[in-house]
């Protein structure tokens, strides 16, 4: 199980991650251009027994051919740059950090994907609902329906905004959509008393509530309000499902999304999905999840482990890095840029 997740991470995990990156623009997106491209391992220089002997790492440098183009004359320079060691793994399954042989312990984690619970209030006896939409790597999700019957949602835990709100914001944008949508709970007192509490007409007043529930404080401008909702939930760099909670929100919702890295990202139809099975738990239909069983766990191997909480990481720090180097450059024609001066293998 270890030697096989490792592999992967050193054939496809760090190619996927690479080309999430690349190309890296810098901030005006009109100078300069950096693309990663193949890469490869040079040998470690010790023997597995040597590095226990020595003190040393077990490890291999990391290789990548990047290519920076001058926007503004078209030249390009291609270069090997040095990512940084990676350790690598011996016949045991384990790694050799300096000199003291340890092993990445498998994690076992909730799945990715969408969650329902039922709770009573135990001051009033009321029974309230709730959902949650968990990705790999991005904003929570949060559906609620209260003791008033309003149905509500939260964004990374911040504030508290009404259902319709977020409906009209992906797409549904009057009155009269949400409830053709829901037509079969429409004269429900849930939609009746959720439409009360919100203070939103249109998709654009829905966009900018949103915005302001989730920057306090911070002028309200409709292209910033947009870009916000974009990189919340449908920007596959910031939200990420994984295959696991793609399959797992298809099951569980009844959707017959494709399972490609194109829908990793939440779609308009999860959303009201999501909130059709949650008036259906209302309604004594549906199945509420138990978090503990092991069907809705996976475990994390340790090629994910390091491509995620790791590497990923390095790398999203390595791309803020090379975005301020190639600021301070400006588009000085006069000296020759090459790769290796911009990549600083650190970070990683």
């Amino acid at each position: 199980i270890q030697k096989e997740s490792y592999q992967w991470f050193l054939d496809v995990g760090i190619r996927e991650l690479l080309s999430d990156i690349s190309p890296i623009e810098d901030f005006t997106g009109k100078n300069w251009s950096l693309t990663f491209g193949e890469y490869e391992f040079n040998k470690p220089r010790y023997t597995p027994n040597e590095a226990l002997e020595k003190g040393v790492t077990y490890d291999m440098s990391l290789k990548v051919k990047a290519t920076l183009t001058n926007k503004q004359t078209g030249e390009h320079i291609t270069q090997e740059v040095f990512l940084g060691d990676i350790p690598r793994m011996t016949e045991n399954g384990t790694f050799i950090i300096n000199g003291i042989e340890r092993c990445v312990v498998n994690q076992l984690v909730r799945s990715p994907g969408a969650y329902f619970s039922q709770s009573i209030d135990l001051g009033t006896g009321v029974t309230t609902y709730g959902a949650e939409i968990r990705p790999m790597h991005g904003s929570w999700l949060e559906f609620s329906i209260g003791k008033n019957k309003v149905m509500t949602v939260r964004i990374d835990r911040k504030r508290k905004f009404p259902l319709t709100t977020l409906l009209r914001a992906i797409g549904l944008a009057t009155n009269e959509e949400i409830l053709e949508t829901f037509s079969e709970y429409k004269d429900t007192e849930y939609f009746i008393k959720t439409l009360e509490k919100d203070p939103t007409q249109s998709q654009i007043e829905a966009v900018l509530e949103i915005y302001r529930k989730m920057r306090p404080g911070e002028p309200v401008v409709l292209d910033n309000a947009q870009e916000l909702l974009h990189t919340l939930f449908f920007d596959s760099r910031r939200y990420n499902l994984g295959r696991v909670g793609r399959y797992k929100i298809n099951k569980k919702l009844g959707l017959s999304l494709p399972n490609t890295s194109d829908y990793w990202v939440l779609t308009k139809d999860d959303m009201i999905a999501t909130a059709k099975y949650l008036l259906k738990i209302v309604h004594g239909q549906g199945d509420v999840d138990d978090i503990d069983h092991l069907g809705n766990r996976r475990i994390r191997r340790v090629g994910e482990l390091v491509a995620i909480n790791a590497f990923r990481i390095g790398l999203l720090r390595l791309e803020r890095a090379i975005r301020e180097k190639m600021s301070l450059i400006g588009s000085q024609p006069e000296e020759e840029f090459t790769p290796t001066q911009i990549v600083n293998a650190r970070p990683v």
